[in-house]
């Protein structure tokens, strides 16, 4: 029996791949073979793959790539039969199965009791490492759509996107782990195509991005994405979550707190901070969100009257693009005391009807 063989037969066994015949259709779908091609590729194969696996003829070129990522292991590790007896030495255990194992399979009871327990050799979290493709797990969860992941990092985790922009926290036991994630609006359209606002809102945390930057965000921004603003828009449990009092605990930073001492945190009762990102683009989009744009609009005619009821319109004023409502007379825009969230419009727009509604708005001074 050839050693590829006796690896193949492994990699089969842990990725549930029951025939060679199977495997074959896995190779022609990573080939781009499809359709009926598919079968005549298997059929045409089948013998010469069996002459492969046992060292009777040398594996074909083409075979090599799809077989490293359906197994998600290097070609050194198929070629040699004890290569992929990994030893027991902690630097090697989070690659015994691989995120991609992991991500692909979805099963809670595995993250829970399999994953859950992997360190990287430095007794950190593996979830900033990466695997023989350079791939994270978040990489792998966005391939697969694996919801059961994205719920596992949030209810284990606590995954949250700071820095407003591709940064993702995680927080666990003593410490906190950063990652860099390029591909985070596919995530975000991952993470939106589970309808759980809960969820979304509190990976993709608009509250700590406006409370925490001092009312300023970054073009760059994710939050200021047309990209992410169309997956807020097009998505009604997302899109109806932005009028949506919520309360939030903002927490200080380190020097903020040495600074204020009694001061740990600070209460907010706000709606969501990313509802006017999302008035302009469907405003200045009213081809295609026309009615989103009404109803931010409706909405905010009564919601900006009952502040100027509460608070009173000369003294309070927005302090930024977000709409933030703040007392005139603080001098430091980086408080985070905000009185809430006011609409308003800062484009100008070519239609009778959007106009008569923004007539209605009531209008707030600008401060800053």
């Amino acid at each position: 029996m050839g050693k590829l063989k006796n690896n193949v037969d492994h990699y089969m066994k842990l990725k549930e791949i029951k025939t060679y015949s199977h495997l074959l259709i896995d190779i022609a779908h990573e080939l781009g073979i499809k359709g009926q091609d598919t079968y005549d590729f298997v059929k045409r194969e089948k013998s010469n793959f069996s002459k492969m696996l046992n060292d009777k003829r040398p594996l074909k070129y083409e075979f090599i790539i799809p077989l490293e990522k359906l197994f998600g292991v290097p070609l050194a590790r198929l070629l040699d039969e004890d290569a992929y007896k990994l030893p027991v030495e902690r630097d090697n255990v989070p690659f015994s199965k691989g995120f991609k194992y992991y991500a692909y399979k979805d099963d809670p009871k595995l993250y829970k009791e399999e994953f859950n327990l992997l360190f990287a050799k430095d007794g950190k979290s593996i979830l900033t490492q990466t695997d023989e493709f350079g791939k994270t797990f978040l990489d792998y969860i966005v391939e697969y759509h694996s919801v059961n992941g994205v719920r596992y990092l949030y209810d284990e985790y606590g995954i949250t996107l700071k820095w407003s922009h591709n940064h993702f926290e995680f927080r666990k036991d003593s410490g906190i782990t950063w990652i860099n994630f390029e591909n985070c609006m596919e995530f975000a359209r991952l993470v939106a195509s589970m309808n759980d606002a809960e969820l979304f809102n509190g990976i993709y945390d608009s509250y700590n991005m406006f409370l925490s930057s001092g009312y300023y965000v970054p073009n760059k921004s994710i939050f200021c994405q047309s990209d992410f603003l169309e997956i807020m828009l097009d998505n009604d449990t997302l899109f109806n979550s932005i009028f949506e009092r919520k309360p939030y605990e903002y927490v200080l930073a380190g020097s903020r707190v040495k600074r204020e001492k009694q001061v740990n945190s600070i209460p907010c009762n706000l709606i969501n901070p990313i509802i006017n990102n999302c008035l302009r683009y469907a405003l200045e989009h009213l081809d295609k969100y026309r009615h989103r744009a009404i109803d931010i609009l409706k909405f905010g005619i009564k919601h900006n009257k009952r502040i100027i009821d509460k608070v009173g319109a000369d003294t309070y004023g927005i302090c930024n693009e977000l709409g933030g409502v703040i007392d005139s007379g603080r001098k430091d825009r980086f408080n985070c005391n905000v009185d809430d969230i006011a609409v308003y419009v800062d484009i100008e727009v070519n239609d009778d009807k959007i106009n008569a509604l923004i007539e209605q708005l009531p209008k707030f001074k600008k401060i800053y």
